[in-house]
């Protein structure tokens, strides 16, 4: 149920879920940003998120491809507490890091 959280993906601090206007749950600090050699995108990391009532402490990565402006394009969690965000992004379209 995506859409019923907003995400909040900050570079160099921290990733939230919030369900309203009232704090949110902390899926993580910022821990690095790397590039996927096959697939030309690059992968933004952040760890050690608040931990899952029945499970791991939550994780959020975003999978970050070339835009034209920095825009969260979907959420989804395979596996409990850990979250991939598609994002676009003018920061993925230096021909240097593909």
């Amino acid at each position: 149920e995506a859409a019923k959280y907003t995400y909040e993906l900050c570079l160099f601090k921290t990733a939230k879920q919030k369900e309203s206007a009232h704090g949110g749950t902390h899926l993580g600090d910022w821990s690095d940003a790397s590039l996927d050699p096959d697939e030309g995108t690059r992968l933004w990391n952040w760890r050690k998120g608040a931990k899952c009532w029945n499970g791991p402490e939550r994780s959020a990565t975003a999978v970050v491809t070339c835009g034209a402006k920095t825009t969260v394009l979907s959420a989804d969690e395979p596996e409990t507490c850990r979250y991939v965000f598609e994002v676009e992004s003018p920061v993925a379209c230096d021909e240097e890091f593909r």
